[in-house]
């Protein structure tokens, strides 16, 4: 009787030792040995497709709640490394083989996993640039088109509809001066005459400068490579010390935070930057007043609404009320490249971003370099447009693009063109709205269902996502208010498509003569 009774009480024991080990286990039921390709973003399902089963991958990944000490210990268990941390979206950096990437999609605790990819600047190369030796192409003249010197120039309007101009400097500019903008690039230069940085300048134009290694690590030039996000800050925000204010940025007055991700920087690295926009920028907590972050940088593709970069723009927007502008890309194409073949910036496609097209230097036409998007897509077009051809502003010391444009003849400035120069023009735009009206964030406005082939909304094609079955009562449709703004002032009637020299990846030959001429 014992016996049985010992018998018993050992079964009762397994089957409760087996019932932990079920509720223990990391895996769902039905395992495919190939990975969940529902978790994973198109990047990572293709590299995982070509790659040997030892081969090590970058992955970001996002689980669906704040990370435990418990779930590090797994992902060391499924063999991953840790590489960092991204608070905002649950997840972080890892590296691991294929084979574990795939059992790491299979985790019931994973919600997303996307590849860490090298990401793009966009600018051209000097031989794209025209002659940037000509002196009518100067930054003073970029200024005009957007209309910046007009929101300099402040007046006083009687009731009557009389207006006073100012005659003797007795007016307070509408520069920007409060409103502090984020230039997420390579870095800046901060030593240049024209951003102020240190003492005895301190706060007067660039208030934190910094350079990603693993951590933020302030440093006055933290574009030491490149030379990108130098020209890109001083289109921003320069103060056109060294020229005399002639090549002074948009936002003139404005303050500006360097983040610089270098050159070769992934997307981790800016996902990293866009955190730190976030908690700078957090309502209440914000003494800088971080109202706008300018991104000249991506990759092609189209809208992913699960992916990391994705999240923290949506939440910019609608939490913080931060103006998210992205460069639609350096890709032309003539609005047939769809679906796979998409030609414009995958985060610069996100809903609340802000998308960027290149014009030409006087703003009359649209460079062929500069994306267009799927003509059937209207979330793929541009948003709006400014100038990317010819675009004069701050040079680096002793970078890349510095040793290209050494004969252009100036110590100070240079000559480079892009939707990457295009960005900025925005962004200097929105740090002068935003300091004329700093209570503007997410509309009410909602767009309906725009798209006429694959729909974002609700349609059947690659555009279309779950997360927008709800879209009338979700903030996906929503955008920024100085979004709207721009779009419904803006003007480019007639507006037609401008050739290229020297372009021989997109010579305008497959442009449609009518494609894109806008009518309003």
């Amino acid at each position: 009787m014992r016996n049985n009774r010992n018998i018993v009480i050992f079964a009762a024991l397994l089957l409760q030792l087996l019932m932990v080990g079920a509720t223990a286990a990391p895996l769902a039921d039905q395992v495919n040995p190939m990975g969940n390709y529902d978790k994973m973003n198109h990047d990572l399902q293709q590299e995982l497709y070509e790659s040997e089963y030892d081969t090590v991958l970058p992955v970001i990944f996002q689980l669906n709640s704040p990370i435990s000490d418990a779930d590090r210990e797994q992902l060391e268990k499924f063999g991953a490394t840790i590489l960092g941390d991204a608070p905002l979206i649950d997840g972080g950096l890892i590296e691991a083989k294929a084979e574990d990437i795939r059992q790491i999609s299979n985790w019931d605790r994973v919600e997303y996993l996307e590849l860490d990819k090298i990401l793009d600047f966009f600018y051209l190369p000097p031989e794209w640039g025209g002659d940037p030796t000509d002196p009518s192409a100067m930054m003073h003249e970029t200024t005009h088109v957007v209309k910046a010197t007009d929101a300099w120039d402040r007046v006083i309007v009687s009731p009557d509809g009389t207006i006073q101009h100012d005659v003797d400097l007795a007016f307070t500019e509408w520069d920007g001066d409060g409103t502090a903008i984020v230039d997420l690039d390579t870095g800046v230069d901060a030593g240049h005459p024209d951003f102020d940085y240190l003492e005895p300048w301190t706060g007067d134009k660039v208030i934190y400068s910094a350079k990603w290694d693993g951590v933020w690590t302030e440093t006055r030039n933290s574009d030491t490579t490149s030379g990108h996000g130098t020209h890109v800050g001083g289109t921003i925000a320069g103060n056109g010390d060294a020229s005399a204010g002639r090549r002074a940025g948009v936002a003139k007055g404005a303050q500006m935070v360097a983040l610089g991700t270098g050159d070769g920087a992934s997307i981790f690295a800016a996902e990293q930057g866009l955190e730190w926009t976030f908690i700078h920028s957090i309502p209440g907590q914000n003494p800088y007043h971080i109202r706008v972050v300018s991104n000249s940088w991506g990759t092609d593709g189209d809208y992913d609404p699960n992916g990391a970069i994705a999240q923290i723009t949506d939440r910019l927007t609608f939490e913080n009320g931060v103006a998210v502008i992205f460069a639609a890309s350096n890709s032309g194409g003539n609005g047939g490249e769809c679906s796979g073949g998409l030609k414009t910036n995958v985060y610069a496609n996100t809903p609340s971003a802000i998308s960027v097209a290149a014009l030409t230097h006087d703003g009359s036409a649209i460079t062929s370099f500069s994306s267009r998007g799927c003509m059937n897509q209207q979330h793929t077009w541009p948003d709006v447009g400014a100038p990317g051809r010819n675009i004069w502003a701050t040079a680096p010391r002793g970078t890349a693009i510095d040793a290209t444009t050494k004969t252009q003849g100036d110590l100070y400035y240079m000559a480079i063109s892009g939707t990457s120069m295009a960005t900025p023009h925005v962004g200097g735009m929105a740090g002068l709205i935003l300091d004329v009206a700093p209570s503007l964030g997410v509309t009410d406005y909602h767009r309906e269902d725009h798209d006429f082939g694959d729909s974002l909304v609700g349609g059947e094609g690659t555009a279309a996502y779950g997360q927008f079955e709800n879209w009338a009562t979700e903030n996906f449709s929503r955008i920024h208010e100085l979004e709207l703004i721009l779009e419904l002032t803006a003007v480019y009637e007639g507006m037609a498509n401008s050739c290229e020299d020297g372009n021989s990846d997109d010579s305008c030959n497959d442009i449609p003569e009518d494609c894109y001429l806008s009518a309003t």
